[in-house]
């Protein structure tokens, strides 16, 4: 079937970037592309009329994790200070012995949620960092029959952490387990990659830095490259891993995967915020950003995340000027990758201490060009006949726009995703009117409610000191009973 979208502003792709077509024309067939310009004569089965509204290609959310709403509410635990930036170690580490979280995750729920949110938040291509457990299949699964394109792996690690009894951060080692866990990865790859005419792909998600033995990297490196795909790491995503890394091996964490001979253009890396010269390191001994542009690998940088513990890229703008290829992901909730780009750009001026930093062009590249270098695809991130059909339709007409001269500027400095009318991926329209086409959002609201409760009320019984959620996570106004 053949689709006209016209009348509004196209973001379209000139071979080296993108530009911008007022009043523009988009045409795809099926799962593809044919036509971006201001004219088509030829005949179309539907026409979309675009007026007042910005149609770009989809975005790509990098890093996501898309189970952890319930607890992502623990991020910031009130109950401890926490100066060194361990960020997820605060929901992410039970004492040894307890039984986990709470229910389950659920594919069907948790899964299923934690993807809509990010192609609800804009993103048309999402890469789920490393889905354990026996939920990987039905997850696989759900995502092929919500029509979304992902990049998806079974995760794996030959450490898990763990809180003692005083509650501080261990590593429990099983090389075993590591080992086991990337063969099932490389099985999981060898069976999915390709799937849903092309939507799955896989990728090879090992844990973090400090959850992963050397050989259990290098295997990691030399697999990927035998199946021909790519590899995300979480790399330099807080303090007690670089100083760990330091002063056990003597090296950064760059400058350790520098060593291993990790990394490539294959290669991105979550986070990778706490490099030598980062001011909460203090470290001149080493200059990372230079290993990594000359290694070809790109980072996933989740800006809201770290915005919200006081912690910010250092920077955006200086990574990029250094060639590195800096991409963008939300990590946790909310996933709204429209949101992030915003949050990508005022951090990095305040870093910079300038209003020209941060542009919102550079946000948006890294949203589409730059996350489709980062997969090394040249048929996503663009709109140009033979790219993949994925696009977003925002609406401009809304009063916290106004008056629109630039709808790039708009989107990122004023948009969200709840501003997304449209959405099509491989052609296929999930989003419509504001409306998934698939699913009742709203019974899975009230799913996503229900399951949470029990997440929350499990905290005493996996944290060490019998912490609960109101000391981990309490109200921002006393709660008045009936």
């Amino acid at each position: 079937m053949k689709t006209l979208i016209q009348g509004g502003w196209v973001v379209g792709y000139d071979g080296r970037g993108h530009e911008l077509l007022p009043e523009g024309v988009v045409v795809y067939e099926d799962d593809r592309i044919v036509h971006v310009g201001y004219d088509f004569d030829g005949p179309v089965d539907r026409t979309v009329d675009a007026r007042g509204r910005l149609v770009s290609p989809g975005l790509i959310n990098c890093h996501i994790h898309a189970g952890t709403n319930a607890r992502h509410v623990m991020l910031n635990d009130a109950s401890k200070a926490d100066y060194l930036g361990m960020n997820f170690l605060s929901y992410g580490a039970t004492r040894r012995g307890a039984k986990g979280m709470g229910l389950p995750p659920r594919a069907d729920i948790e899964g299923r949620f934690g993807v809509w949110a990010a192609v609800r938040g804009g993103a048309t291509t999402i890469l789920d960092v490393g889905t354990r457990g026996a939920m990987i299949e039905g997850f696989t699964e759900m995502i092929g029959g919500l029509g979304v394109r992902a990049y998806l792996g079974a995760g794996y690690r030959s450490a898990v952490y763990v809180l003692d009894d005083r509650g501080r951060i261990q590593w429990d080692w099983d090389k075993e387990a590591g080992e086991r866990g990337l063969s099932e990865a490389e099985a999981y790859a060898k069976k999915h990659d390709g799937a849903f005419n092309g939507r799955i792909r896989a990728m090879l998600y090992p844990g973090q830095l400090d959850t992963c033995t050397p050989d259990l990297l290098q295997a990691t490196k030399r697999i990927a490259g035998e199946l021909g795909i790519g590899i995300q790491l979480h790399t330099a995503m807080n303090i007690v891993e670089f100083q760990s890394t330091v002063r056990q091996r003597g090296v950064t964490p760059i400058q350790y995967l520098r060593d291993l001979e990790f990394l490539g253009d294959e290669v991105i890396l979550g986070h990778c915020v706490f490099h030598g010269r980062h001011s909460w390191c203090h470290y001149p001994y080493s200059d990372d950003l230079s290993m990594l542009a000359d290694s070809g690998a790109s980072v996933a940088h989740a800006p809201y995340k770290y915005a919200k513990m006081g912690i910010a890229l250092e920077s955006f703008d200086g990574y990029r000027q250094r060639g590195i290829n800096v991409v963008l992901g939300t990590d946790t909730f909310p996933q709204d990758i429209v949101h992030e780009m915003r949050l990508a750009g005022l951090a990095c001026r305040l870093v910079e201490g300038s209003f020209r930093a941060g542009k919102p062009y550079d946000v948006y590249n890294a949203a589409t060009l730059g996350a489709a270098k980062a997969l090394r695809r040249d048929d996503l991130g663009r709109l140009t006949p033979g790219a993949r059909a994925d696009m977003i339709i925002v609406d401009l007409g809304k009063t916290h726009f106004g008056a629109v001269r630039d709808p790039i500027k708009s989107l990122v400095e004023g948009g969200s995703g709840s501003d997304i009318d449209t959405i099509i991926i491989d052609g296929e329209t999930l989003l419509e009117g504001g409306r998934a086409t698939r699913f009742d959002e709203a019974e899975l609201l009230n799913q996503i409610q229900e399951r949470a409760q029990p997440v929350w009320e499990s905290v005493p019984e996996w944290r060490a000191l019998g912490e609960t959620i109101d000391d981990i996570a309490p109200m921002s106004y006393p709660v008045r009973k009936r």
